[in-house]
């Protein structure tokens, strides 16, 4: 490492203050959200954590030892210490990209309750370069963040786009409305608020209407059926007559070679952020042999995965084949109707289906809980114009899901390399800037 690298004890250079339970009075009062060092949760009327400051979670249930960095005001709860280093010393994101792989939970006592004392801190030693090295690694790995962060805005539009198209068409019946208010045909009175929402749109400067042809494929009326005011021509049925429910399985664990395999192996901890829509990779992975002998299936790029179990109605799309355990349902559509139709459909009906779930919590869904999701239906032709309409946005988060793997990956491996100085600024190509967002 050279002489332009030294050795400090954490204590000799930082101060640290535990943070506190709000009074009980206050809870539910006011701007601020509280930090317990896990996550952002209820407000409260107090702050004692600005946006940029260095905490590390001090105990609880998982994460002790985790270092953050606030990304908003709000109140520290005394489940986490809050670090002040020597600026002019140690940068605190330089501290915090050192520790954001190798967490301190290797200070946790291993007691009944896991716990990191503030004397566990100061007794901390931290190597590092002079404070103008810090910020040129700091700005290397920040680029490679702020990447990754593009790409999942980028997502999100995306995401939000698709979604918002296809409850126009599917859950608000917008061409329907505007079929009807050019054809000077009534509309039904539980439908003129939405009509009249519609008619200010239909005024705005930036509308663009469906082309003609696809308005075609739209009636003009509305009949009243069990779910309500739907258009004319369409079909109340069971969302379980539209689909194709797949079970899951899982290997014995007990035959290694069962495990470690080319076949990723969904579970609910792999459900991927929302906007991201799909999942690529799994924690675990199970071989061919392990698919065979048990009572998972393979499941074809295009499925739709959603948790029955637990934490009920995560969704996510299968980017490449893969199995899952019996806590999931895989879902494609009968009959050609498109995934990204079902993958929507699905999304919408997940609030009913937490309802409708059994349990004394709602934490269970099973096949006949889909029999009894409604749902309004056209034709499979109009699923799958709709999905041509938004194949190009689906493809753009798949794209993006790529990069931001790549982008992590490239930060994982830089990043403990650079802090320890293994490889030198001198030394790092120009990866970062070879990577744009798509």
């Amino acid at each position: 490492m050279g002489s332009k690298w030294i050795k400090y004890r954490l204590g000799d250079i930082a101060t640290f203050s535990y943070g506190k339970m709000p009074k009980k009075e206050l809870i539910g009062l006011g701007k601020y959200v509280v930090f317990s060092g896990y996550k952002y949760t209820d407000n409260y009327p107090e702050k004692n954590l600005s946006v940029g400051d260095l905490i590390v979670v001090a105990r609880g249930v998982g994460g002790t030892g985790d270092v953050k960095i606030a990304n908003q005001d709000c109140y520290l709860t005394n489940l986490s210490i809050k670090i002040d280093l020597d600026d002019k010393i140690i940068r605190k994101e330089y501290f915090y990209y050192q520790f954001k792989q190798n967490t301190l939970r290797y200070l946790d006592s291993g007691s009944a309750q896991s716990q990191i004392t503030i004397n566990d801190l100061s007794n901390i030693e931290i190597v590092a370069p002079l404070p103008e090295v810090q910020d040129s690694i700091i700005e290397k790995l920040r680029n490679l963040d702020k990447k990754i962060v593009i790409n999942t805005s980028i997502n999100q539009t995306l995401e939000q786009m698709s979604q918002t198209l296809f409850k126009s068409w599917f859950v608000d019946f917008d061409p329907v409305i505007d079929n009807a208010l050019d054809a000077g045909n009534p509309i039904p009175e539980a439908l003129q608020s939405r009509a009249e929402l519609r008619q200010k749109v239909r005024n705005s400067a930036d509308f663009k209407p469906l082309p003609a042809d696809i308005r075609a494929l739209f009636p003009a009326e509305f009949k009243e059926m069990e779910l309500g005011w739907v258009p004319k021509g369409w079909i109340t049925t069971s969302f379980n007559d539209l689909i194709e429910l797949i079970g899951g399985g899982t290997p014995k664990t007990s035959v290694e070679e069962y495990w470690n395999g080319d076949i990723p192996w969904f579970s609910v901890v792999d459900a991927p952020d929302e906007s991201d829509v799909y999942v690529l990779t799994t924690e675990k992975n199970i071989t061919t042999e392990g698919l065979n002998n048990s009572s998972a299936k393979l499941l074809k790029k295009g499925t739709t995965i959603i948790s029955a179990r637990g934490t009920v109605g995560k969704c996510a799309m299968v980017a490449v084949p893969m199995a899952m355990n019996q806590s999931c349902y895989g879902v494609i559509g009968k009959n050609n109707i498109s995934d990204e139709y079902v993958y929507f459909q699905l999304k919408n009906a997940v609030q009913t289906l937490q309802q409708m779930g059994h349990g004394s919590v709602f934490n269970t869904i099973t096949r006949d809980t889909f029999k009894n999701i409604k749902v309004p239906f056209c034709n499979e032709e109009l699923t799958n114009i709709y999905s041509l309409l938004v194949k190009n946005y689906f493809s753009k988060i798949l794209n993006n899901n790529y990069q931001k793997i790549a982008l992590t990956n490239l930060r994982d491996t830089l990043l403990p390399k650079l802090i320890s100085g293994e490889l030198s600024l001198e030394d790092l190509p120009n990866l970062v800037n070879q990577t744009e967002p798509a």
